[in-house]
């Protein structure tokens, strides 16, 4: 189950990538188009995940963590190893 979720992109293979904005564990999670839902990363403060995206090439994904001064990480796959 998503918890709180407002911040979606694609993967270039189609896999829905979600940020979710709780008060707690904040979660990156994929989305396949078959509807299983996987755990990409944590973020166990209270900050959220927020705008992610994926580069040109698909290989790195962006996201930012929204807190007091704020952050942008890069994350590389090879994403199709955990279906991204």
């Amino acid at each position: 189950m998503l918890d709180l979720p407002d911040n979606i992109t694609t993967s270039p293979r189609g896999t829905l990538v979600v940020c979710e904005d709780n008060t707690d564990n904040n979660y990156i999670r994929g989305l396949s188009g078959e509807g299983k839902l996987f755990n990409i990363a944590l973020n166990p403060t209270n900050d959220e995940f927020a705008g992610s995206t994926f580069s040109r090439g698909g290989r790195t994904l962006f996201v930012n963590i929204q807190a007091s001064r704020g952050r942008t990480f890069a994350i590389w796959g090879p994403w199709h190893e955990i279906g991204v």
